[in-house]
């Protein structure tokens, strides 16, 4: 490390956490505007998905190869090309007029947070080692806990007062100010690697980038049914393409993936441990904001604070990470933080078979915090747990391997969710209809089928948007119970892996 002298590891601590907090809000702001983006846009629901998609996919795509670049070129040169990336696509952001403007934008940001994230991760690698990388890393992970569900509130304020525009530009200043602060406190790395060729292995990153676009694709269309053709082959050319480049990548000169460290059984355990950590949070996040939005009937700023629970348990979470871990070790953390995530799960898809509206969001709010203890033990222990058994010299393979494994919990986080909700919401919306002599069909969506619900006189517009909050809350209870079912199977995987493991 170059230009370290003189620099308060301390302040460079506060200031890559700072970068982490303002890009989760971003991730997760955006995501409350969603209501008041399709009504504006016109956007149906597999539009929706491919808006927040779009950043998953580009994401997943990048952090490989931020991860290559890193360690090559310096980790806090690549880290800041990945924040410009966040000013330049909130600039887009502000003046779309149309879906396809829109998904520009979000790409640009995902290519922005897969070049972040890994290479914040790979810093604190370098800045920490031992007791300390454990202290950086809750810090971290607290920082990144708060602006997940801390993001809907900040998106619902932003949303009420200035409309979903004013999230872009709330980006592009914050972002701007956080580059300024890390160019000033966090010190220069030299490359790890210099004896590395730079060349890019743009075949894996080609090979990657479209099996994890194809499968998304067939996520999406899986609303319409899982067996349909353009469901199940998108998928599975997706899988073929994504195996394609693991056996390409293991073969060649110049890999852009270093996966012999999923030989070390604690890196592999972690691997599957994370991608169900950003599972359960963007799936949350994806289909709550309409459920408090839409069908209890808030704006966008009580939307974002009735998620407060799952912020006030994540950071309780965080702050009990140690003592947790000093008693039970990493290993025994991370699975007791994949049991509290199915029960929330769980509990959240049984609070809407309540027709008791005071039961219901107490149950709810049970299953918030369940989550969010679940989501703040987690990351800590499992990123301290993962990152102390990577070499310091291969930090940024390590952090983007990880994160890769994160992204596609994402993308099948955002696919299952949005597809199972949307094709049970779809289908009870159909059974509900008839048994009450509606002849209106639903329009793909919770919220247009509120906006279509006006053009109807104020009775059977009612009976419409009755029928819509019905169907959304029954479709809700078959999301969260097949997204406990993944997490607990996820949970058999983790503890088969790490078994061989002490803590």
């Amino acid at each position: 490390m170059n230009d370290a002298t003189g620099k308060d590891p301390n302040r460079s601590l506060v200031c890559l956490c700072a970068a982490e907090l303002v890009m989760m809000i971003n991730t997760t702001a955006f995501n409350v505007a969603l209501p008041d983006i399709a009504e504006s846009l016109g956007a149906g629901m597999a539009e929706q998905q491919w808006i927040v998609s779009s950043y998953n996919l580009v994401f997943a795509a990048v952090v490989l190869l931020a991860g290559f670049l890193g360690d090559r070129i310096g980790h806090l040169r690549t880290m800041l090309a990945g924040l410009s990336m966040f000013v330049v696509a909130s600039a887009i952001g502000l003046m779309a007029g149309n879906v396809p403007a829109l998904l520009v934008s979000r790409s640009i940001m995902g290519a922005g947070a897969g070049v972040v994230i890994p290479m914040g991760q790979a810093l604190l690698g370098i800045l920490f080692r031992g007791s300390e990388l454990s202290r950086a890393m809750t810090a971290w992970a607290i920082a990144g806990t708060l602006g997940v569900p801390f993001g809907p509130l900040v998106g619902g304020a932003l949303t009420a007062t200035l409309g979903w525009r004013g999230i872009f530009g709330f980006d592009g200043a914050v972002f701007l100010a956080v580059i300024a602060v890390i160019r000033m406190y966090v010190p220069w790395t030299n490359a790890s690697h210099e004896s590395r060729s730079l060349r890019m292995p743009w075949m894996s990153v080609a090979m990657m980038f479209a099996g994890f676009t194809l499968f998304s694709t067939g996520l999406v269309n899986a609303q319409h049914g899982i067996l349909s053709a353009n469901a199940w082959i998108p998928m599975m050319i997706g899988v073929v393409l994504i195996a394609g480049f693991v056996l390409h990548d293991r073969a060649s000169r110049n890999p852009l993936m270093e996966l012999d460290l999923m030989k070390d059984p604690s890196f592999a355990a972690c691997a599957p441990a994370l991608m169900m950590l950003n599972f359960s949070m963007y799936g949350i996040i994806f289909i709550m904001p309409a459920y408090l939005e839409t069908v209890l009937r808030h704006g966008a700023l009580i939307g974002g604070m009735l998620l407060m629970p799952l912020v006030v348990a994540s950071i309780a979470g965080s702050r009990m990470n140690d003592w947790i871990v000093s008693r039970i070790g990493s290993r025994g953390t991370s699975l007791l933080s994949l049991g509290c995530l199915a029960a929330g799960m769980l509990t959240i898809g049984a609070a809407m078979r309540w027709s008791d509206g005071t039961l219901q969001q107490a149950t709810m709010l049970t299953g918030q915090i369940m989550a969010g203890l679940g989501l703040g033990t987690g990351q800590p222990a499992m990123l301290t747990w993962a990152m102390g058994r990577v070499p310091v010299e291969r930090s940024g393979a390590g952090s983007s391997l990880l994160t890769v494994f994160r992204q596609f919990g994402s993308i099948i986080g955002v696919g299952i969710f949005g597809s199972i909700q949307s094709g049970l919401y779809a289908e009870r919306f159909h059974d509900l209809a008839q048994s009450a002599g509606l002849s209106a069909q639903s329009a793909g969506s919770v919220m247009l089928d509120f906006q279509q619900a006006t053009e109807f006189a104020d009775t059977t517009g009612e009976l419409i948007r009755q029928t819509a909050s019905r169907a959304y809350e029954s479709a809700m209870t078959g999301s969260f119970a097949t997204a406990a079912a993944v997490i607990l199977v996820t949970l058999g995987i983790v503890a088969l892996i790490s078994r061989t493991t002490t803590r």
